[in-house]
């Protein structure tokens, strides 16, 4: 079932708002460019060696962003509601991504295609400056991710995942925490309970 406009307008209005003051015509104009997509559980938004033809906002659900290789999967991010999401470098290069984005469950998106961004952009310089805020966001969280894979314990990866995007210990299976974190599902057992001892 797709949202009704008004509740959609909310969604973007937040999303938006939080990141460029857009005056209400703008605001109007960009919910007029967004397409719904729904999305079943394991349904893949985008798939390696495929151009990533659009960003997503979540309306309801989650996504998986990973790589895949020989050793198994990397998962290198989840999103929920009000998220955006998308491989922007395939986006803005219109070239094959090398990643995948997965529905984590049943999910309600909308899709800004590279197309209707390119004429917002020529629409308005908070576009522009929008664009510009999400290529940063998404690519520090992409630094940032694979910098505290090194760096950080995994326990203290847990305790910051958990603190950023509490909902993903209801929501999510214990494999795929532990394929952000890149240890063992054992391994997570192992975090888990030492926290809990802690308590």
């Amino acid at each position: 079932m797709i949202p009704t406009e008004h509740y959609m307008y909310e969604i973007i209005t937040q999303s938006l708002r939080a990141l460029v003051d857009f005056n209400d015509e703008e605001l109007f104009l960009f919910m007029q460019r967004l397409k719904p997509l729904n999305l079943k559980k394991h349904d893949f938004f985008l798939e390696s060696g495929k151009v990533c033809k659009g960003m997503v906002i979540i309306q309801k659900g989650g996504l998986r962003y990973f790589s895949r290789s020989e050793k198994g999967d990397y998962t290198l991010g989840f999103s929920f509601e009000g998220d955006w999401l998308g491989d922007y470098e395939s986006f803005l290069l219109q070239t094959p991504s090398a990643d995948y984005i997965e529905a984590l469950e049943d999910s309600e998106l909308f899709v800004l295609s590279y197309a209707d961004m390119q004429d917002l952009y020529s629409y308005s310089q908070r576009f522009e400056k929008f664009g510009r805020l999400i290529a940063e966001r998404l690519f520090i969280d992409a630094v940032k991710s694979k910098r505290n894979l090194i760096i950080q314990s995994a326990e203290d990866r847990y305790l910051e995942l958990i603190e950023g995007k509490p909902q993903i210990l209801n929501r999510l299976p214990q494999h795929l925490i532990a394929s952000y974190l890149g240890i063992q599902p054992q391994s997570l057992s192992r975090i888990r309970a030492k926290l809990a001892n802690r308590r």
